[in-house]
């Protein structure tokens, strides 16, 4: 299956077939491109009419570390602080299936009895310290696409996504922790657009993309029968 983070290179010329598609990616491999287009990153004003950066330096004013860039304030019609200080991201072409909500997966090793413990532990702290968060059931056994026995943790707001990032990496101890967004693209919330604590644990992903085939097909299907009335 072709990996896709956002878009392919160019867009699938009419009836491609998969020996096609394979080329084009391999023409792209060859030429020392990804399979992929990552577009440009996300901004919320156009710069395209501002002064080009500097590479000026100053001093740190809170003396942590080496010297920092004189960045540019945003333009006044923009804001003074970017809309990413407000709701969470959760994608931006209008995918009906995204949610404003980000999950936390907080794994154990089935097979590490210490492990298990503090998991527990975690799992019962963060309900005590975030008692507004939805923390779900602590599984006992592997579960979808994950290889491993975890427990999810949904947030709802840049606050709380701040306050329990930083909560996790001080107390996740042994655990590996992956954090994702719900832009209603489950195969790439979980791999390319996906925040890994600790060891990176390697998911099956094959039901991820079938279930977003299958997300599509009804999306498709009541867009087709919308339209027929």
């Amino acid at each position: 299956m072709s990996v896709q983070v956002n878009r392919t290179l160019g867009a699938a010329p009419a009836g491609e077939t998969d020996e096609q598609r394979l080329a084009r990616e391999f023409k792209a491999l060859a030429s020392g491109r990804s399979v992929v287009s990552y577009g440009d990153p996300y901004l919320s004003f156009d710069a395209s009419a501002e002064p080009a950066l500097t590479d000026d330096l100053v001093a740190n004013p809170k003396a942590h570390g080496s010297s920092i860039h004189v960045n540019p304030p945003r333009p006044t019609a923009a804001g003074a602080k970017s809309p990413s200080y407000g709701p969470l991201y959760r994608g931006r072409d209008d995918n009906p299936l995204s949610a404003p909500i980000w999950d936390f997966h907080i794994y154990w090793k089935p097979n590490n009895l210490d492990e298990k413990e503090y998991a527990r532990k975690l799992h019962a702290a963060i309900r005590r310290e975030f008692p507004e968060l939805h923390v779900k059931r602590f599984w006992e056994v592997a579960i979808g696409p994950h290889p491993t026995p975890m427990f999810e943790v949904n947030i709802f707001n840049t606050e709380e996504l701040g306050a329990l990032f930083s909560y996790v990496v001080e107390n996740r101890g042994p655990l590996s922790v992956l954090i994702h967004p719900n832009t209603g693209e489950s195969a790439g919330d979980h791999t390319t657009r996906a925040t890994w604590l600790g060891p990176k644990i390697e998911l099956d992903v094959a039901p991820l993309y079938a279930f977003d085939i299958r997300q599509k097909a009804a999306l498709d299907a009541k867009a087709a029968a919308n339209g027929a009335k």
